[in-house]
């Protein structure tokens, strides 16, 4: 596969960050969590290393990079405004900030899908007891086409929540769709961005989504427990903020003028002192990705994940029983590549083979997941391929 020499440079010097790939591992597995970049581990450790035995009061230094974060996130996900984002610990906090912040009725219904990742679905059930009504579009063969979402719609449709990509098929949704959907009905269009955010082209303004939300730990390839949360103004308007703080407020350092207006962006949602030494992970790890060029990510993986499915069609597998999962449309496509697996499979050996051959990847499920980033190569994908073929005609 021939790169053009400039995104072959970039993502040379991406993949540069990344010290295991000295020691002969072949990471496919960051749909569930990604390696830390050296850039990362360094700005996190400078940050403690200031807080402990240098400046120790680091907050002006913490300002600047906190503003550099967010016009990175803003960057990355074609926001018009870094007000419209909020540091989130993970992607369920952001998507209850969004349920909590709603006036619900009885009767009121949100369409959610059969395959979605549990974060995706909890913070919507807990509005069941309030007489809402969650929706499950069926999904079980992996796919969520707009038809079945369309067809789900009623009068007492409020919401749609749906993956930018499902996390275990890889289906990647039509989100220009969905959202035009969405104004047309005048509904909610809320998305869980953690398995999109890192490895293919965001546009929440093209998008027209009223919420994102994402962790950074999988392919932001930041720190665990730091993330984002993207409100629309129309959305911000209208949510509640039940827990407020300090720093919700206009002039948080007026500290005792009590009788104060919240503010009306985002950040009122970040009521105290966030994750500050995750925001110099999560900041250095976007930083290094824009540099690499999130389109030559995007256009990398795909390309691995083509050479990847095709080397294992090559090879026969369906003859062990695995069968592709992961659509053939090129247009629903995403980092993750997923394999039905027979039903006979030793899960726990099978992953124990892979990493025996120092390979990472993730059985959920009973399937078989493969998720490449930008900095993996062809050389390890046709590594992977063989050990796959050999590891299945060993165990399956």
């Amino acid at each position: 596969m021939i790169q053009d020499k400039q995104s072959d440079t970039l993502l040379q010097s991406f993949r540069a960050q990344f010290p295991h790939v000295k020691r002969g591992i072949r990471y496919l597995n960051h749909a569930a969590q990604s390696p830390l970049a050296r850039a990362t581990v360094d700005a996190v450790n400078d940050h403690l290393a200031e807080r402990h035995n240098g400046m120790i009061m680091t907050y002006t230094k913490d300002m600047e990079v906190i503003i550099q974060c967010r016009e990175r996130i803003r960057t990355l996900i074609n926001a018009a405004d870094i007000c419209r984002i909020a540091f989130i610990g993970n992607t369920s906090e952001g998507l209850n900030r969004v349920t909590s912040g709603l006036d619900w009725q009885p009767g009121d219904e949100i369409i959610l899908n059969s395959i979605e990742f549990p974060s995706n679905i909890y913070p919507y059930r807990k509005l069941e007891p309030q007489g809402v009504r969650c929706i499950f579009v069926d999904a079980a063969d992996g796919t969520i086409p707009l038809e079945r979402i369309e067809a789900a719609i009623t009068p007492k449709t409020r919401m749609i929540a749906i993956s930018a990509v499902q996390f275990l098929s890889g289906w990647r949704s039509d989100m220009e769709a969905i959202g035009e959907l969405c104004r047309h009905h005048d509904i909610w269009f809320v998305v869980d961005g953690i398995q999109a955010a890192g490895v293919m082209p965001v546009d929440v303004q093209s998008w027209q989504t009223d919420a994102f939300a994402t962790g950074g730990l999988k392919w932001l390839m930041a720190p665990m427990g730091i993330g984002f949360l993207y409100l629309s103004d129309r959305l911000c308007e209208r949510l509640k903020t039940p827990d407020p703080g300090w720093l919700s407020v206009e002039e948080p350092w007026d500290l005792l003028r009590y009788d104060q207006q919240l503010r009306t962006d985002a950040w009122r949602y970040e009521g105290g002192v966030t994750n500050i030494a995750g925001i110099y992970g999560l900041n250095a790890s976007i930083g290094l990705l824009l540099a690499a060029g999130i389109d030559h990510i995007h256009s990398h993986v795909v390309n691995c994940n083509r050479v990847l499915r095709d080397g294992l069609r090559h090879n026969g597998l369906k003859k062990a029983g695995i069968i592709p999962y992961t659509t053939d449309h090129p247009a629903h496509q995403s980092g993750i590549l997923t394999y039905d697996l027979p039903q006979h499979t030793d899960h726990k050996q099978l992953e124990k083979s892979f990493r025996d051959h120092g390979i990472f990847v993730s059985i959920r499920d009973k399937k078989l997941r493969f998720s490449p980033h930008g900095y993996n190569t062809f050389e390890e994908i046709e590594h992977v391929i063989t050990a796959t073929e050999m590891i299945s005609s060993e165990l399956l």
